[in-house]
């Protein structure tokens, strides 16, 4: 369905992005890293408190105690109970000390050589079917995976001992670090003596610190990943109609002074039939900024003219959109969004919980019929494929992109062709139906500010406004009224019941 554009208003749209702002996508202690890193810890410290009387004795923290140890703790075990065990201990190690598997890569060696004197290093070799243990000149790095790969390989105890003893020494290097390793140890066994779990409680927020940085990593392209997600369910195909990693739509291969900046979506991509080269396309940054990211927000904006009037220069029909959100947004780089969407040249934004209703805002006034459009065309008819692409001409779109479209749609199987009939998927009526409860609430939807008097619930939804909608009853009445084909599911108070919550759960609307 054709949604509405509303007139051009920085205000209003300022305040709908705080409303609709999503602050964070999710804490460290959520993630799987984090919950990975804390299991590998609290089982380090569970395996060595037999072999330390829970600690109890500072000196029973020797490298050579903790290295014999795991070393017996390792006989009788499988292969990849081995390398679990082993993947403890360092990472214990490291959360310790504060070292990293990037640091001590390229230490460790010189440990070896200069510290422990050695001069050669186990290493694996593979023959035909066999795996061999030969010793090699000293390598210049050794990754701690690597390292675990040759002491599970190590059958002999006392061999795969000594290895690890000098890995615990080179980590556990001085009095100071195996007292801050027995000093978290001996609190863990006092915590834990307590039986409130408050042990893990100790060792959480130093986990936080230590995959804090592989967490924000990892997590750097999360929006990316979401937004993805909803272009999949409006029936786009990825590295089709959308890319999945950034794009230079404006480079000639001139020379290494040219202007260029990559750009997190592409839409259409390389649609076939759509304009040829990228002309008549959306370009998409992404900036989520949870927290303060000044120095980076401000370099964003400097860069931002200067690619956009680059590529004007050379392409016609061009809407540049900010994909923007975080609470970084909402307090100290408030005024770099003012800044951002007050160009001329930003035809719009969204956000993560906007992009429903505001991107496919985007897609359909530059004119390109993505499947979900066709379905609800569908809905809204017979059915009948001649029929189905005159409602969509009717709505404005060009005959050569409906034909283009619905023949996408067909090939792709998003929707279902007898004769010339069409039909929803069995497994896409919900997806449709909710998507079309959205529209009805942005077509007949009002500033529910302005309402006083008010007998239920409101629902909200995003693109016009911060508090933008209609009252549950009135909603329900309306899309009874307006469903189509789907006027039955609608009806059933619990299947729109259900949406509701549906959509809300996702961020979609907001019940008040």
């Amino acid at each position: 369905m054709k949604l509405p554009i509303p007139a051009p208003n920085l205000q209003r749209d300022l305040k709908e992005f705080d409303i609709w702002i999503t602050p964070s996508l999710g804490e460290i202690p959520d993630t799987e890293k984090f919950k990975e890193e804390l299991a590998r810890v609290t089982r380090t410290f569970e395996e060595l408190g037999q072999a330390t009387n829970n600690f109890q004795d500072e000196h029973r923290c020797t490298p050579g105690a903790i290295a014999q140890s795991f070393a017996q703790l390792a006989n009788g075990r499988s292969d990849a109970e081995q390398a679990e065990l082993f993947k403890c201990l360092a990472s214990t190690l490291y959360l310790v000390t504060g070292k990293s598997d990037n640091n001590s890569k390229c230490q460790f060696p010189l440990f070896l050589r200069d510290v422990a004197k050695w001069n050669t290093f186990p290493s694996l070799k593979r023959r035909k079917r066999s795996v061999v243990i030969e010793q090699s000149p000293l390598p210049r790095t050794i990754k701690s995976d690597d390292f675990v790969e040759l002491v599970t390989a190590i059958e002999n105890s006392a061999e795969k001992s000594r290895l690890l003893e000098q890995f615990v020494s080179f980590l556990l290097m001085d009095e100071d670090a195996i007292r801050q390793f027995w000093s978290l140890g001996f609190s863990y066994y006092a915590l834990k003596s307590l039986g409130k779990g408050y042990e893990r409680n100790l060792l959480s927020p130093i986990v936080i610190f230590k995959v804090r940085g592989s967490v924000s990593a990892s997590g750097g392209h999360k929006p990316e990943t979401i937004l993805r997600s909803y272009l999949e369910s409006w029936g786009l195909v990825s590295e089709v109609d959308f890319n999945t990693t950034d794009v230079i739509v404006d480079s000639d291969g001139q020379g290494p002074n040219e202007k260029t900046r990559a750009y997190d979506f592409v839409l259409p991509y390389k649609t076939p039939g759509w304009h040829q080269e990228w002309n008549n396309r959306i370009l998409i940054q992404s900036q989520f900024y949870a927290g303060d990211s000044g120095s980076v927000s401000h370099k964003n904006i400097d860069q931002t003219k200067n690619s956009r009037d680059h590529i004007l220069q050379k392409f016609k029909g061009i809407r540049f959109i900010e994909y923007v959100d975080g609470a970084g947004y909402f307090s100290s780089l408030n005024g770099d969004l003012r800044k951002i969407l007050k160009m001329p040249t930003t035809h719009s934004f969204t956000q993560i919980r906007s992009a429903p209703i505001r991107l496919r805002r985007e897609l359909q006034v530059l004119g390109f019929v993505t499947p979900l459009e066709i379905e609800h065309a569908i809905v809204l008819s017979s059915g009948d494929e001649q029929e189905t692409g005159e409602a969509l001409v009717k709505q404005e779109y060009r005959e050569a992109e409906v034909h283009r479209a619905l023949a996408h749609a067909i090939s792709h199987s998003f929707i279902q062709k007898r004769g010339t009939k069409l039909d929803l998927r069995p497994d896409r009526r919900e997806v449709v139906r909710q998507y079309l409860l959205l529209d009805v609430l942005s077509l007949h939807g009002q500033d529910m500010q302005s309402v006083t008097t008010t007998s239920g619930d409101k629902v909200l939804v995003p693109g016009y406004g911060a508090f933008f909608g209609l009252e549950r009853d009135d909603l329900f009445t309306i899309v009874t009224q307006s469903a189509g084909k789907l006027r039955d599911d609608f009806s059933d108070q619990k299947t729109f019941a259900a949406d509701i919550e549906a959509l809300s759960q996702r961020g979609f609307i907001m019940v008040r």
